[in-house]
C-alpha cells in the first residue's frame, strides 16, 4: 500500500500535465489560433524530438554556466555568512555592503562585464553568481545564527577544535537553512543564465531563442522552455535527493 502511495504521489502530477496538454491542444484546434502565435503541444514536442541533438548540445552548454555560477555564487555566500553570523564586526560591515550590491539591477552590469572581460563564458558565470548568491547567503546566516549556544559550551566543555565545532554543530545546524536558499537559486540560475546568454552568447538555450526569434519559430521557442523547465525539475531533484541522503534527519 505504501508503494502504491509513493508511486501514486508521482504519478497524479504527471497526469494532470498530460491532460493538460490534451486540454491545450484540442483548444488551438478549435479556435483555430495560428502557430507564431500560440503552437500546440503537437508543434513544439515535435520540434524537441525532431531537433533533440541540438537541444541537448545547447542545453549542456547552459547547463555548464548554470552549474559553474551557482558553485562561484553559493560557496562564497556560506563562507560570509559564516563569518556574518559569528563575527558582529563582519555584519557591520560586510552585510551593508552586500544589501547594496543586491540592489544593483544585475543585467544593466552586463555591458560593462563585455567590456571588462570580453567575450567570454566569464561573465554570464559572474553575474549568475551575483544574482544566486544573496538568496543563498541570507538563508545561511539565519541558520548559523539558529546554532544553540548550549552546544557551543559543550563544544568548549570538551575541548573541541574549531573544525570539530563547525562540522559537529554549527554545519549541520545551519545546513537545512543552506538548502532552503539552494533550491530558490537553483530555479532562478536557469532563467538567469538564459537571460544572460541573450546579451552575449553564440551557444546555450539563450542563443536559440535569439536565433527562433529571428525566424519567428514559435514552436522552437516553447521546445528551448521545456528543455530550460526540465533543467530547472532536474537541478531542483538534485539538490531534494543530496538534501535527504547528506541530512537524513530533516525527513519527515
Amino acid at each position: 500500500m505504501r508503494v502504491f502511495d509513493t508511486l501514486w504521489r508521482f504519478l497524479e502530477p504527471a497526469l494532470w500535465f498530460v491532460g493538460l496538454l490534451l486540454l491545450w491542444e484540442v483548444l488551438i484546434r478549435i479556435f483555430d489560433v495560428p502557430v507564431y502565435v500560440l503552437p500546440a503541444p503537437s508543434a513544439f514536442l515535435g520540434d524537441l524530438i525532431a531537433q533533440y541533438q541540438r537541444l541537448a548540445y545547447h542545453a549542456a552548454m547552459t547547463l555548464r554556466i548554470i552549474l559553474f555560477g551557482l558553485a562561484a555564487g553559493v560557496i562564497p555566500a556560506v563562507v560570509l555568512a559564516y563569518l556574518i553570523a559569528k563575527f558582529r564586526l563582519a555584519e557591520q560591515i560586510l552585510y551593508p555592503i552586500v544589501v547594496f550590491i543586491q540592489g544593483l539591477p544585475k543585467i544593466t552590469l552586463a555591458p560593462l562585464m563585455l567590456v571588462w572581460f570580453g567575450f567570454s563564458d566569464f561573465p554570464k558565470i559572474l553575474l549568475t553568481a551575483l544574482i544566486v548568491f544573496f538568496p543563498v547567503l541570507v538563508d545561511s546566516v539565519t541558520g548559523f545564527k539558529s546554532v544553540d549556544a548550549r552546544q557551543y559550551y559543550l563544544s568548549r566543555s570538551m575541548g573541541a577544535s574549531w573544525w570539530q565545532t563547525f562540522t559537529r554543530f554549527e554545519l549541520p545546524t545551519a545546513a537545512p537553512s543552506i538548502f532552503s536558499g539552494l533550491r530558490i537559486t537553483v530555479v532562478i540560475s536557469v532563467t538567469v543564465v538564459i537571460v544572460v546568454e541573450w546579451l552575449n552568447s553564440q551557444n546555450g538555450l539563450g542563443y536559440l531563442v535569439l536565433r527562433a526569434m529571428d525566424s519567428a519559430n514559435t514552436p522552437m521557442i516553447f521546445a528551448i522552455l521545456v528543455v530550460g523547465s526540465l533543467i530547472g525539475v532536474v537541478l531542483s531533484a538534485l539538490v531534494n535527493v543530496a538534501e535527504r541522503l547528506m541530512l537524513p534527519w530533516t525527513r519527515v
